[in-house]
């Protein structure tokens, strides 16, 4: 029987319960399997991890690098924006560039051909050959072969007629020109006054239309008409 202090004590009940399989030995809780034990590296990197989390945590996520298909992006844009510069430049250097070539031209053709049609309208029946020789210089194709194959006819007629004639441009404007294929015409408003031998001058306003080649000497005359005012009505 159990007495009335064994019940009372509980350190009594404790002992009785670690008895086991009634042959009075006490077990020994079970050793833990080494499987169940952490290694060292794991302990090291649950640290790791922990630390890291930690700090990630404290100061806030963690920075990246920069990415290098973005920087290459940028720059590829970059150079794509210099190009556009250049080329925009480019072209319109060019462009101003055969501007102010055609403008050069231009002003060279009008040049000539004021010279041309004054020469043509300016001779002294005392020195034809010399009038007929600027006639020749200034001129090309078909009017120079007429020039030339006529010299003996017109040196006589002129010199016949006893009269000399000057001229001065007042306006003139180039109306066409291609200068790519080396033509131009020009349009001139000229006064011209008439000297005869012992007579009085007389003057006339003419407005002549002329052609004009390029040739390897320069712009030359092929052509010169004489164009009749219209009245304004």
């Amino acid at each position: 029987m159990t007495s009335k202090d064994e019940r009372d004590d509980p350190g009594a009940e404790i002992a009785d319960a670690e008895i086991a399989d009634g042959d009075g030995t006490r077990e020994e809780p079970p050793a833990l399997s080494p499987d169940l034990v952490p290694e060292d590296d794991d302990d090291e990197r649950a640290e790791s991890e922990r630390t890291g989390a930690t700090a990630s945590t404290a100061d806030g996520p963690a920075r990246r690098g920069p990415n290098p298909v973005l920087l290459g992006a940028g720059a590829l844009a970059a150079v794509a924006l210099v190009f556009a510069a250049w080329f925009g430049i480019s072209w319109a250097r060019a462009a101003g560039d055969e501007d102010l070539a055609l403008d050069r031209t231009r002003d060279e053709v009008s040049r000539v051909a004021d010279a041309a049609v004054v020469t043509f309208n300016t001779l002294d029946h005392r020195r034809v050959d010399e009038g007929l020789d600027r006639w020749e210089a200034a001129s090309t194709g078909e009017l120079h072969d007429n020039i030339r194959n006529g010299r003996a006819t017109s040196k006589s007629t002129i010199e016949s007629t006893k009269k000399s004639t000057t001229a001065k441009v007042l306006k003139s404007a180039v109306t066409q020109l291609n200068d790519r294929d080396g033509t131009a015409q020009v349009m001139t408003a000229l006064v011209r006054e008439t000297i005869p031998e012992g007579g009085e001058t007389t003057t006339d306003y003419l407005r002549l239309q002329s052609t004009l080649l390029r040739t390897d000497t320069g712009w030359k005359l092929t052509g010169i008409d004489t164009v009749p005012f219209t009245p304004a009505s």
